[in-house]
């Protein structure tokens, strides 16, 4: 008898352990909220975008190198100024300063940036932008929302929405997103993770995201497209994914090239200079150098950040038009290319970088 108590004990721990679980709008941060998180080396992550599916137990190879936190205010605890425009919900700094728009829009400064969610039974979306333009505080409302989860989410959920968000510099110009998001739950089970040290009923959710980013000076508009995928596997209470993989996708072969790895941790001791170079690009939207520039013998280099390990190069013409694409290559050949000037959009996972040169 007790042998079959003992068996019947262990088929139920198995089950428990690999138990389908749904995420609600319980499952979203809060205001008040501070979720520490480390960031991982992608070069070491042992990770496959088809690693999905039913009663999966994913354990991946995850080595620390950064760490940061996202603590969640209401946007009139951030500026009382944002308070009429987004009078709900709560959001997170993104980055402490937009430098490269300095660029495009002459003289602007725009930072402390925030994205503001709106939580509901329904859905949570990214509703709202902030920051401070050339100081002073400038919310701006989606035209169309960012949604983020349709709840509740379960394995085979699916949905897709559009959003929209134009941010305006008065006399100069703008900075227009549009885009779309599909989302699917594309496997359940168990993860394992240097914080959740014994693994944790948990689903996959893959959203693909496909936007253009625009930059409008005067009369004259151009666009960045940007196509990246998302991989949260979400975990009951946690209020922040156990794991947040982001890829870099090439749009002509379908390609994804893992860029940034972070994960739900506690605090850790991690190597300071590590954590001082990745924090100062993770939390800043880059101003890179070319060289020579112009280009000598239709060769470019871009001075990327050593600490972007992975990351994709693509190369506009000055009407927006996507011309060039490169992975993992600062030393661009560019011998197919007309004479003129040319913009470079550098991405690796949240970090983003342009610069601008000519052949």
């Amino acid at each position: 008898m007790k042998r079959l108590l003992s068996a019947v004990a262990a088929m139920f721990v198995m089950q428990s352990a690999f138990a389908q679980i749904t995420i609600t709008t319980a499952d979203m941060p809060v205001s008040g909220d501070t979720l520490r998180y480390s960031i991982a080396s992608p070069l070491t992550t042992t990770f496959s975008p088809a690693d999905s599916g039913t009663g999966m137990a994913w354990n991946y190879v995850l080595t620390p190198i950064a760490q940061g936190a996202d603590t969640f205010r209401t946007a009139g605890s951030v500026n009382l100024a944002y308070a009429f425009l987004i009078p709900t919900g709560c959001g997170y700094k993104v980055a402490d300063s937009l430098p490269g728009v300095g660029t495009f829009l002459a003289g602007t400064t725009i930072t402390q940036l925030y994205t503001f969610f709106a939580n509901s039974a329904a859905e949570y979306k990214a509703q709202a932008f902030a920051a401070l333009i050339d100081g002073l505080p400038a919310p701006f409302n989606y035209t169309a929302p960012d949604v983020w989860y349709f709840f509740p989410l379960s394995y085979a959920s699916t949905d897709s929405s559009d959003f929209k968000l134009n941010i305006t510099v008065p006399s100069l110009g703008g900075i227009k997103e549009v885009g779309y998001r599909k989302t699917r739950v594309d496997g359940w089970g168990t993860i394992t993770t240097p914080y959740f040290t014994t693994p944790v009923n948990c689903i996959r959710v893959r959203s693909e995201i496909h936007q253009v980013d625009s930059i409008s000076i005067s009369t004259f508009t151009f666009g960045l497209p940007v196509y990246t995928v998302e991989y949260k596997w979400l975990v009951n209470g946690e209020h922040y994914p156990a794991l947040w993989i982001t890829s870099n996708v090439n749009a002509a072969t379908g390609a994804e090239t893992v860029s940034s790895v972070r994960y739900r941790d506690s605090y850790r001791s991690i190597d300071t200079s590590a954590v001082n170079s990745v924090a100062q690009v993770n939390n800043n939207i880059a101003v890179l150098k070319a060289f020579p520039n112009p280009a000598t013998n239709s060769i470019v280099t871009i001075d990327v950040p050593t600490v972007w390990k992975t990351f994709t190069v693509d190369v506009y013409d000055m009407q927006g038009k996507a011309v060039a694409s490169f992975v993992n290559t600062r030393e661009l050949n560019i011998v197919a290319l007309s004479a003129g000037q040319y913009i470079a959009r550098v991405a690796s996972g949240s970090n983003v970088g342009y610069v601008q040169f000519a052949k």
